[in-house]
């Protein structure tokens, strides 16, 4: 049923959203167009082993860190993206859901009658509704942002117990800015429509 949901797919078949490269200006915020669905699998790619990346580097930093305290650190990364995403898909399914709720409704009954015509209408959605869920859509990335900061106090106090010849203060520190830094990555990369809603 998520292959009816899909955002791409219903703004793609409406084909009535001329947004520019640089975006649309709204009353609600800039609406950008949606890449590709090549670039936003590179970036989902990219994003995970960018996630490797960072646990590496905050990881190194100490150079004593036992294989415990690395896994932690590499695993707090995976967890700001994967979790951050998956929150993301969460909302944007009850979003869609709530916004066509009523057209959702329309469009199964008219499949129970065999009505064509009622649910090609029904197909149709207003462009100001798809410029509107498409905002949502990427404003409600800033997901990562929090996850980041949130991943990064409290993998910064679970630093705190690493056994480490580091400063625990600086160390503290370091992980909240990597986390913190990572989630507005991600954040730069979604507000711009680069992560794909999947389908299942």
């Amino acid at each position: 049923m998520l292959n009816y949901f899909s955002l791409e797919k219903v703004i793609m078949k409406n084909n009535k959203l001329n947004i520019p490269g640089s975006g649309m200006k709204t009353e609600k915020g800039i609406v950008y167009p949606i890449p590709s669905s090549g670039k936003q699998i590179l970036v989902l790619v990219a994003s995970f082993f960018a996630a490797l990346l960072f646990g590496f580097v905050i990881s190194s930093i100490p150079g004593d860190l036992s294989e415990l305290a690395i896994g932690v650190l590499f695993f707090l990364f995976i967890i700001i993206f994967m979790l951050g995403y998956s929150i993301w898909i969460g909302w944007m399914k009850l979003k869609i859901l709530s916004t066509f709720k009523k057209t959702i409704l329309r469009g199964f009954k008219n499949i129970l009658t065999k009505n064509e015509a009622g649910l090609k209408n029904d197909l149709s959605f207003p462009e100001e509704k798809l410029l509107d869920l498409l905002l949502a859509s990427q404003k409600s990335t800033k997901i990562f942002v929090i996850m980041g900061w949130l991943s990064g106090l409290v993998g910064g106090i679970i630093s705190l117990s690493f056994d480490t010849s580091i400063n625990k203060t600086i160390l503290f520190v370091l992980v909240i800015i990597f986390a913190a830094g990572f989630g507005h990555l991600l954040y730069y990369f979604g507000r711009r429509g680069y992560f794909p809603f999947p389908e299942e």
